[in-house]
């Protein structure tokens, strides 16, 4: 038994090709200035909104009368009229680990926008449980005496349960340590992975791997960085939202901290 804490790896992103974008503008009989200071996220966000409005440059719709060159006073227009569709095409990737299937049962109701790949308790056999001891139950400068000791003796049944489905698992692995030995059939071994897992609580760690396209994962800040969110989603999703402002700030600059520490977007439906 370990306990670990929520962790967010951001393991990748969308990316551009220059020279396709060229013969794309060619074939359009336009041009395009791509501003080498732009992200990837940036640029396809951009040539997906202009695309809409063929509004590349003045001229090419007669409808258009004026183009805005500056990529940040494109996107807050973006974000402003609503326009979210076109956030769709740049997608990031992240890595998350030591997070429990509580978070993973809140978060992977967000399926529109985002493909998952959680670690398979079907597959994965421990040699240890690991959990996260949630944040509620850490003692806090401003807790009365009544709280404090409610909290800590919380923390010992959480390790106490823990402990005893740790030694659990440990005497079923050796009830079926014939069919668990390597050289055994990896199907058999398997099946009675899956079987053991039944009894490891929903507080244990896992991990896997979340993609999200930009629209989506601004949907997921708002919701999940709100107080009303259940605490380890909140916990990881203002880890995520803190990458994605260093990663795209001008897509996640409109996200501030409120007087209470969670963020708030100034624009909540794009």
């Amino acid at each position: 038994m370990r306990n670990v804490n929520p962790t967010v790896f951001l393991i990748g992103r969308s990316t551009v090709d220059l020279m396709e974008i060229s013969e794309w503008m060619s074939y359009l009989k336009t041009t395009f200035n791509i501003d080498s200071n732009s992200t990837p996220g940036e640029l396809l966000v951009q040539l997906a909104g202009k695309r809409c409005y063929m509004s590349f440059q003045v001229g090419l719709n007669p409808n258009i009368q004026r183009v805005r060159e500056d990529m940040g006073d494109f996107i807050d227009n973006i974000l402003k009229v609503g326009h979210g569709s076109v956030l769709e095409h740049s997608v990031y990737n992240f890595a998350l680990e030591g997070v429990s299937r509580v978070f993973s049962a809140e978060m992977n109701r967000h399926r529109a926008g985002m493909a998952i790949s959680e670690g398979s308790l079907r597959f994965i056999r421990f040699d240890d449980i690991p959990f996260w001891m949630p944040d509620s139950l850490q003692d806090k400068s401003w807790d009365s005496e009544d709280l404090l000791e409610k909290k800590a003796s919380s923390r010992g049944i959480f390790h106490e349960v823990f402990l005893k489905v740790e030694r659990c698992y440990a005497e079923l692995c050796e009830i079926w340590k014939e069919e668990l030995k390597p050289e055994s059939k990896f199907a058999l071994k398997k099946n009675i992975t899956s079987m053991l897992r039944r009894i490891i609580p929903l507080g244990v760690a896992t991990g896997g791997v979340w993609t999200g396209n930009l629209r989506s994962l601004r949907h997921i800040f708002t919701m999940r960085c709100a107080p009303e969110a259940e605490e380890e989603i909140l916990l990881v999703a203002s880890l995520m939202l803190q990458k994605m402002i260093e990663a795209e700030p001008l897509f996640f600059k409109d996200f501030h901290k409120d007087e209470q520490g969670y963020w708030r977007p100034k624009y909540v439906k794009v």
